[in-house]
């Protein structure tokens, strides 16, 4: 089994006192958001050089399943489609496994296009989103009515990553903190190589406050790079630093205030895709209020 490196996810902690942020901390901690101890933290030595001397790889085949290697993770069939990480369709019946590459450009170059999208999917930085499904909607209410103020509710979401289940809001009751806090997080699909993401899985996370417990929301060495509009309302886009060692080095994260709620979205890694992916996120969510109080 894998072993996943824990991250640090830059000023969260220190966003919010009280209750509430011994919540969010909780909540990190959980879901493997987890600070470091302090130590440096690294990543595995890896051989670049052989990597990039060897385009494609054979499928492995697993009883009935066919995967790629991790440096490898494009699927390519034999009806000339392939498949990315993530890809929200499977290959047909009728197909058989060819390769798998290292990049969806060196698969397309060969004759392997990715297959095309299902209705409503998009595809940013080679990251798919897809949208969530009309249950996941119908619990966004009940979460709204259970804590008290407008929630976050996505209606695009990216595929998430291998063996993992699909997350929903309050998926544990320290996440979801009437009238004081609400964290979303999700591991998802990513390319194999992204900056932020370690061994094809990237994070996603959201986070909620009512606006009269949003003091201190900016992290340490926040940077603007700019000021999107999203859900009709001027958001802020920002670069958080780490002030201390970390595997990442930092995250993009974009904030705004909407119906007395402040939301702010997130995902490790300072890239332009990264920049792009969380605008993206935040333009197919909708604020969802309570019914009463």
């Amino acid at each position: 089994m894998t072993r996943r490196i824990p991250w640090r996810h830059p000023g969260f902690p220190t966003m919010l006192g009280g209750v509430a942020g011994v919540v969010l901390v909780a909540a990190l901690a959980l879901t493997g958001l987890v600070l470091h101890d302090g130590s440096t933290g690294s990543r595995p030595a890896s051989s670049p050089t052989r990597a990039a001397t060897i385009s494609t790889k054979a499928p492995n085949r697993l009883g009935g399943r066919v995967e790629c290697p991790p440096a490898w993770p494009v699927l390519a069939m034999s009806d000339h489609t392939s498949y990315p990480t993530g890809h929200p369709t499977t290959p047909p019946a009728t197909a058989t496994a060819v390769a798998c590459y290292q990049t969806t450009p060196k698969a397309a170059s060969a004759g392997y296009a990715p297959a095309p999208l299902p209705a409503g999917a998009l595809e940013v930085g080679g990251v798919y989103l897809t949208p969530t499904s009309q249950g996941f909607r119908t619990h966004c209410q009940q979460v709204a009515d259970r804590v008290g103020f407008a929630v976050p509710c996505p209606r695009l979401l990216p595929t998430v990553a291998p063996g993992v289940p699909r997350p929903r809001l309050c998926q544990q009751p320290f996440m979801c903190q009437p009238r004081q806090v609400l964290v979303f997080h999700q591991d998802f699909a990513a390319p194999f190589g992204t900056l932020g993401a370690h061994d094809g899985h990237g994070t996603l996370l959201i986070f909620a406050t009512p606006t009269h417990t949003s003091a201190g929301l900016q992290c340490p060495g926040e940077r603007r790079i700019a000021t999107p509009t999203v859900q009709q309302t001027r958001a802020v886009l920002t670069v958080c630093q780490d002030e201390a060692p970390s595997v990442l080095g930092g995250s993009v994260r974009l904030r705004w205030s909407q119906h007395d709620t402040v939301v702010v979205i997130s995902v490790p890694g300072p890239t332009d895709s990264n920049r792009r992916l969380v605008v993206a996120v935040a333009d197919q969510l909708r604020l969802v209020r309570p019914t009463r109080g």
